[in-house]
């Protein structure tokens, strides 16, 4: 990792990086600094974390469940690949535009704002509500993420010089603070559903059943199909859904509303006078991230990898949880399977830091591609009539996911230093388009196809990692940063 300080945005991707010598200040500096302005700072951290927390939890559970509540031709999934569709379009464009015009705060209210129709549209679950909901979520999402780091940037430099620290210190404490209060929508969303979610009668479903129309040999149902599954008493009804969506509504709407009344703007910290950034435009970012993609080979290599991060997290959230948890016992019982993967995912995101500096980097994915790999081969061959083993997969997705959102942009800091910018778009395009990919080929191929392309591609993934570790041994004589034995660098003989 370069000098300065970074910040990763979870979601898509997103390195923040942070040079003393460049980076966005007052034109003095900060005459003084209180016990009072450190208060006023952490609270603004608060503040921001727990309004992404409110938010989070009504749309990540809210879109966990669309395979299974809007499933008639496939529409709650489409939903979902088009908001990934317009990520993929608007990020290049439309961060720098909105944050210049509406400054930090602004934009990170308006842009949560924009979520809540998307929620919203749940009430009214058709293609006229849904997919206007989903490209409006779209626009919204690249903003907020980009307003998000400015601000915790930003803050972070500033107080930075005023307390004649390095701002790399509280930056990373300002992040580090953020994930880990954010990453609980895992679990406060999915207590609600389960609470909700409660059918009238209890779900029953034969063996055979299970194995002709479930796991593997599951497929989206057609609108005829789907209005034969909607006589089945043990769904939920609508009023269920209905409260579902309006409790998710209201902890949407309180995530901006937080930010609009109890979040100081950046201009306490220097917003106002920042220096005119010499960052490339929205084309010229789009132009180098291209560039970067074609004239670097590591770039190449790793490409299949960083699509992976984002089809493996779409195929869970879309297939795993409609094909193999509401095709065998019930969507009831979604939110269950989710909190297990996401509390697994948010320990082991913080311990598997440790783990690379002990053993280094090379095991750590090695053994993220077995979880995938095991499991992907034992969903294939398995009838899932117990149904109690699916929670020992959920732990074992969410230790892999863990290892691919974390070090996957670790090493991508550690193999384009110097060259974050245009690497760092290509990563928030490439995982984008592995959602994208995972949400259409869900809805139109039979899922034990899907699943064998993905072992192919977990296959091909791991091959151009594996071979940027031997390219860059060649290269340097010593194993990259972290990479063999957690730092130590081991000289060929």
């Amino acid at each position: 990792q370069s000098s300065g300080s970074s910040g990763i945005n979870a979601e898509y991707g997103e390195m923040v990086h942070v040079d003393p010598e460049t980076a966005p200040n007052s034109k003095e500096a900060p005459k003084s600094w209180t016990k009072r302005d450190d208060l006023i700072m952490w609270k603004n951290v608060v503040v921001v974390s727990v309004a992404f927390m409110f938010l989070f939890t009504a749309f990540q559970n809210m879109a966990a469940l669309q395979s299974s509540l809007n499933e008639s031709d496939g529409i709650g999934v489409y939903t979902l690949a088009i908001i990934y569709a317009t990520i993929i379009l608007s990020c290049f464009f439309l961060p720098t535009i909105i944050i210049k015009k509406l400054k930090a705060k602004k934009s990170l209210v308006l842009c949560q704002f924009m979520y809540t129709l998307y929620i919203a549209a749940q009430f009214y679950p058709k293609w006229g509500t849904l997919i206007p909901a989903s490209i409006i979520l779209g626009l919204g999402a690249a903003p907020m993420w980009s307003a998000k780091c400015t601000y915790l940037s930003q803050m972070g430099t500033y107080a930075g010089r005023a307390k004649g620290i390095n701002p790399e210190i509280l930056i990373n404490r300002f992040f580090g603070i953020f994930f880990m209060l954010f990453q609980t929508w895992g679990i406060w969303g999915n207590i609600v559903s389960v609470t909700v979610l409660v059918p009238d009668e209890e779900f029953n479903k034969s063996a055979a059943e299970i194995g002709e129309t479930c796991g593997a040999n599951f497929r989206v149902p057609s609108s005829s199909e789907k209005e034969s599954d909607d006589k089945d008493s043990s769904k939920p009804v609508k009023e269920q859904i209905y409260i579902l969506a309006g409790i998710y509504l209201v902890f949407a709407i309180i995530g901006p509303l937080i930010i609009a009344f109890l979040l100081d703007p950046l201009s306490r910290y220097g917003e106002d006078d920042r220096r005119e950034q010499e960052g490339k435009s929205g084309f010229q970012l789009l132009m180098a991230t291209f560039s970067h993609f074609i004239k670097n080979k590591y770039q190449m290599l790793i490409t299949p990898l960083t699509i992976w991060s984002g089809l493996e997290q779409g195929w869970f959230g879309a297939s795993f949880t409609a094909a193999y948890v509401k095709c065998t016992i019930g969507i009831q019982y979604i939110g269950f399977f989710v909190i297990a993967y996401a509390v697994t995912d948010a320990i082991c995101s913080f311990g598997f830091g440790y783990l690379l500096k002990m053993v280094g980097r090379v095991p750590v994915f090695t053994m993220a591609m077995v979880l995938n790999m095991v499991g992907m081969i034992v969903l294939l061959m398995w009838t899932p009539t117990d149904q109690e083993y699916l929670y020992l997969f959920a732990v074992m997705w969410g230790m892999s996911d863990a290892v691919w959102q974390t070090q996957i942009n670790a090493f991508y800091g550690v193999i384009f230093v110097g060259n974050e910018e245009p690497a760092f778009a290509n990563y928030r395009l490439w995982e984008s388009i592995g959602f994208l990919l995972a949400y259409l080929i869900s809805n139109n191929l039979q899922l034990k196809y899907f699943m064998y392309m993905m072992v192919g591609w977990l296959i091909l993934s791991y091959a151009g990692y594996a071979c940027i570790e031997v390219l860059e041994r060649k290269r340097t004589g010593v194993c990259s940063i972290h990479a063999c034995d957690g730092g130590k660098s081991i000289q060929k003989s």
